[in-house]
């Protein structure tokens, strides 16, 4: 996790913390795995492997709970080529931010920058999605934040922009802007601190229509 974290080049150092949150039913992360099906699939292994050298042993499915609820590990080897988490936040800030009760959190979507473009991370989105909506988070709504776009193409930070916008990709994945503030702090090359504009995006998962149930918004 920390390899592909620094991979990312975002959050690298907070992976410790992850796991104790974890161990307590908090933030819960998944491995991107490529299906058995997926065409020409060692092919695309191997070139994950060329730029993560790190990761041509494979993991093993160890875990025992998802959020404290028991499951059975399967044992079986598998080699990661990237990873999601999903997180139910406090109430009370999912209120601030506009968003009802059910809300899941979806956080540090990674996939491989040999594989990036090769619709794997919509993918990811779509089968998060779905483990969001059953037990034992019964989620509602996926909830995300992400650099805005505004950030995104600001030139004059080049050096933290990423290929594609973001924020237009998820909206590509059908999740709406409703709010904007002040988001990550950035600490550029020269050691000055930036306060990033985030957005905060929202998607109805459980089949019901969203215009019944759309949760209040703001932008500012």
């Amino acid at each position: 996790m920390h390899d592909q974290r620094v991979a990312c080049g975002w959050r690298a150092d907070e992976v410790p913390e992850w796991v104790e949150s974890a161990k307590r039913g908090g933030k819960m992360f998944y491995w991107v795995v490529l299906a058995e099906d997926v065409p020409n699939r060692n092919t695309l292994l191997a070139q994950h492997i060329a730029t993560q050298p790190k990761e041509a042993e494979p993991l093993r499915d160890t875990a025992k709970e998802i959020r404290l609820a028991k499951r059975e590990p399967t044992g079986r080897a598998f080699l990661p080529v990237g990873h999601v988490a999903l997180d139910v936040h406090d109430p009370e800030e999912d209120a601030r931010l506009g968003l009802p009760s059910g809300t899941v959190w979806v956080h540090q979507l990674f996939i491989s920058s040999a594989l990036q473009g090769g619709g794997y991370g919509v993918a990811t989105m779509a089968r998060v999605e779905s483990i969001a909506a059953q037990e034992p988070m019964n989620g509602k709504w996926m909830a995300l934040d992400t650099l805005a776009k505004e950030v995104a193409i600001d030139m004059g930070m080049e050096n933290i922009v990423p290929v594609t916008s973001k924020e237009e990709w998820y909206a590509r994945q059908g999740y709406e802007t409703y709010w904007q503030g002040p988001g990550y702090t950035y600490q550029a090359p020269d050691g000055c601190n930036i306060q990033l504009r985030v957005s905060y995006m929202k998607k109805r998962i459980d089949g019901e229509d969203a215009r019944c149930a759309t949760p209040s918004s703001s932008n500012t």
